[in-house]
């Protein structure tokens, strides 16, 4: 049995799929893959261990812990409506998300305790990222993802506006390329959960938690990009270049 880490229940062709990142190593997964799997075909309540089992049309199950739901607004709102379409009782999915949410704001109050202001903290395995957190100042927020879809290869984008500004291709055989950093970064705090290690920037990461001092020789490049934060600025090179006082 395969278990999902940050999973959800989507909808997709009038069909329910389940969606979430492999938690730990396997023959057929590396730990941190985003996966979406077959129909959904049936669904047990493990109320004991408080878990879901799914059963898909392929014949693969895979063990959903309740804490570990995603818990954004919109993968929460549709995973609940879901989860009560395929017959699962509504107080089962409410208590899922309750025990999510008590999850992240533990985790929050612990790296609030462990982290450097500047620190950005990574959960991941040589499949992908599973998660993003930074602390700045005395808070830590949890950074969400977006994907830009390039013409040759897709790259991950983890902003707060203003705030932080982490970029990466995408991940190829344990290996990830940044491409950008904002200043505000001045540590990478990795956590590689998985068994096989992470390759990010040609430094290797093995299994548990390891801390990246960001210097001038491994800060990418600015990004020349008008939304990127501490990114370059044809404008700025400009007027270092030039006379300021004409």
């Amino acid at each position: 049995m395969t278990k999902l880490a940050k999973w959800h229940v989507e909808e997709i062709m009038e069909s329910f799929v389940l969606g979430g990142f492999i938690a730990s190593d396997s023959e057929r997964f590396l730990a941190g893959t985003f996966v979406i799997t077959s129909m959904i075909d049936t669904v047990e309540v493990d109320e004991a261990n408080k878990a879901f089992i799914f059963h898909t049309m392929s014949g693969s199950e895979y063990l959903c812990l309740f804490e570990d739901i995603r818990i954004t607004q919109r993968f929460a709102e549709f995973s609940k409506d879901n989860l009560e379409r395929l017959k699962v009782v509504s107080h089962f999915v409410d208590e899922a998300i309750k025990l999510a949410h008590e999850k992240e704001s533990s985790f929050v109050t612990k790296l609030e305790s462990e982290l450097l202001s500047g620190d950005l903290y990574l959960e991941l395995g040589a499949g992908g990222i599973i998660s993003v957190h930074f602390k700045y100042l005395d808070g830590v927020h949890r950074v969400s993802s977006r994907i830009h879809s390039g013409m040759f290869v897709d790259s991950y984008l983890y902003c707060i506006s203003g705030v932080v500004d982490f970029r990466h291709y995408a991940f190829c055989g344990g290996i990830v390329s940044t491409y950008h950093m904002s200043d505000s970064i001045k540590r990478l705090v990795v956590n590689n959960i998985g068994s096989r290690p992470v390759t990010i920037d040609k430094k290797v990461y093995e299994s548990g938690t390891t801390i990246t001092c960001v210097t001038e020789e491994n800060h990418p490049e600015g990004l020349v990009s008008p939304d990127a934060f501490n990114g370059k600025s044809w404008m700025t090179d400009f007027v270092k270049e030039g006379n300021s006082d004409v």
